[in-house]
């Protein structure tokens, strides 16, 4: 036996009768808006439609990248035959799925003229915002908001012109990027990764407006799931004690969401599986439940069950 904090400054001795009584005591709240959003839910039925077309033509199937931030879904595909590759080198011709943060246009010629065939699980924003890129006038100065190195923003990094020439940009993470860019004429287009947290975003338009002025205008926008997601994520964090977080401890989209609870100033707890589920997560008597757009259904119903002692 060992003491036990529990909400309310109220402390008990913890027996395996306590465990049974405060799993009784606990209620969960999901959240209104979690789980695969569209475009996760599209590539992870193009990744099936992948390894179907490859098995009939007799041939690999691949994923470009990882397709989505979820290793347990990653992990599932691998094992009936997705293989995980990243240039066109890595292995022979066959069937590649383009992961949803979309590709490069430089890596997608290669992988064409290398003999692949692709099946385009890039997410719809991501493509229309490649496109608004491809769009912009030659003098114009292209500015990403968004965390360096994350796929989405490599993907907007390497739009190419109409003769195959990479169409130059700058990345900014936080506003002193903004700062330290060139003071320059023509116009400046702040595009961003659409699952950037809002409140960065935010920040870095602000700043964008305040050094360019008029000179600035925005070509895309935070994806519209994403902010339908927080803002149902800050009504549950007004209703609970706790939140428990279910996603890719590699999701940049779940740790915002992390961040957001703590923002918040309640406790969050991230965890990719019920396996991690933990009799602290259970000792509060109304907890939140949420996850990021790359987790399964079938998670999200395990750590709920977890949660209730269902699965201990």
């Amino acid at each position: 036996m060992f003491d036990y904090v529990v909400p309310h400054g109220r402390q008990v001795v913890y027996t395996a009768l306590t465990a049974i009584f405060l799993e009784a005591l606990v209620e969960i709240i999901l959240s209104e808006t979690l789980g695969f959003c569209v475009g996760v839910r599209q590539v992870v039925d193009l990744a099936h439609e992948c390894l179907k077309k490859a098995s009939q033509k007799n041939i690999p199937a691949y994923s470009i990248g990882w397709f989505i931030h979820n290793q347990r879904v990653v992990k599932q595909l691998s094992e009936l035959g997705l293989r995980h590759i990243e240039q066109p080198e890595d292995a022979p011709a066959g069937v590649a799925l383009v992961r949803a943060h979309g590709i490069t246009d430089e890596l997608r010629n290669r992988f064409i003229q290398a003999g692949f065939e692709l099946i385009d699980g890039t997410c719809r924003n991501v493509e229309y915002s490649q496109k608004i890129i491809r769009d912009v006038n030659k003098d114009d100065h292209i500015v990403i908001a968004g965390i360096a190195g994350h796929s989405e923003v490599t993907a907007l990094s390497g739009v190419q012109d109409n003769d195959g020439v990479v169409i130059p940009s700058f990345v900014v993470q936080n506003t002193q990027d903004v700062n330290n860019l060139p003071h320059i004429g023509g116009r400046w287009v702040l595009m961003t990764q659409t699952t950037l947290p809002a409140s960065e975003y935010k920040n870095i338009l602000q700043a964008m407006k305040q050094k360019f002025g008029d000179s600035m205008i925005i070509g895309n926008h935070l994806c519209a799931g994403a902010l339908r997601r927080n803002k149902a994520l800050i009504d549950l964090c007004g209703q609970v004690e706790a939140v428990i977080v279910v996603g890719g401890k590699n999701s940049a989209n779940t740790t915002a969401l992390v961040h957001l609870v703590e923002d918040n100033g309640l406790p969050a707890f991230h965890v990719e599986s019920a396996e991690e589920v933990t009799e602290q997560m259970r000792c509060y008597s109304i907890v939140g439940l949420t996850a990021g757009t790359s987790t399964p259904q079938s998670d999200i119903d395990e750590v709920y069950k977890a949660l209730k002692g269902e699965m201990l």
